[in-house]
């Protein structure tokens, strides 16, 4: 007579294990998507804001601010004019969310993955769709002061460092969003995967190794600076940083956008 191994598909304990997969899944899923229930909410908050505070703003507001902070621009006071700022950060959260939402059906996966690499594949979309999530906050919060400043009936400029310090938080912290959920998710999986008794092979070990937590590639081996992207970060290309020129590019395009800009932008708006 012959004996399955425990966990094999089909048998009793694999079931078991499945059940427990879905419940520890179902209970992550919330938390991943909790970025996004924060900028609605907050969304929401402004727009209702807006509708309260209407009637008692000046007939002419600024809809358009320079790098000083300096109105260059007005407009009649209307819902539109007042809740753009609003407006913008909620239509880019539901189109963020609507990409993190059809993120899995954009990459194909093998269906006969290993218990480890199901689990690895549920942290990867949950990290991709935490990080959207945090993004989507940071644009809302980055049109939300001269919303706040309409609202409060002021029309004069604003502090001239405002507009540069709003810049720079949001440029340093989509970086930070995106590196710490993909890392913090990454650990969700291994946590998950040890829990169910999941363990990954040594190929399946050596592959992680080569990838960064947010999908780059990091092989000193592989000599192509660009890359086919990782099975499940979606489609396309990105850069090997284990290579010297990729390291190059990828420290070369933090310093344009982490620094280089928000730098240019506390220069223009400084006064004087």
């Amino acid at each position: 007579m012959t004996h399955q191994p425990p966990h094999a598909p089909g048998s009793p304990d694999d079931g078991r294990l499945q059940r427990q997969e879905r419940r520890l899944v179902r209970r992550a899923r919330p938390k991943a998507w909790l970025p996004f229930v924060v900028t609605a909410a907050l969304g929401l908050a402004l727009v209702a804001w807006v509708f309260l505070a209407l009637p008692g703003l000046p007939e002419q507001i600024p809809t358009h601010w320079g790098p000083s902070g300096s109105p260059d621009a007005w407009a009649g006071t209307s819902f539109g004019a007042v809740a753009q700022g609003a407006l913008i950060g909620l239509g880019s959260a539901a189109a963020l969310a609507a990409v993190a939402a059809l993120a899995p059906s954009l990459s194909t996966t093998p269906q006969d993955r290993s218990g480890w690499a199901r689990v690895r594949g549920h942290g990867l979309h949950f990290g991709m769709v935490s990080a959207l999530g945090w993004i989507s906050l940071l644009i809302l919060l980055a049109a939300a002061p001269t919303t706040v400043h309409v609202l409060l009936g002021r029309t004069a400029g604003l502090p001239w460092w405002l507009m540069p310090l709003v810049f720079t938080v949001v440029m340093v912290g989509v970086f930070a969003a995106l590196s710490l959920s993909m890392r913090h998710w990454r650990r969700w999986s291994e946590d998950v995967a040890t829990e169910l008794g999941h363990h990954a092979s040594a190929q399946e070990r050596a592959e992680e190794e080569r990838w960064t937590a947010t999908g780059m590639m990091n092989d000193p081996d592989e000599p192509n600076i660009v890359v086919n992207k990782r099975e499940g970060y979606g489609v396309g290309t990105t850069v090997n940083i284990g290579s010297p020129g990729g390291r190059r590019l990828y420290r070369g395009f933090v310093l344009v956008f982490a620094v280089g800009l928000p730098a240019v932008l506390w220069i223009t708006a400084w006064p004087g």
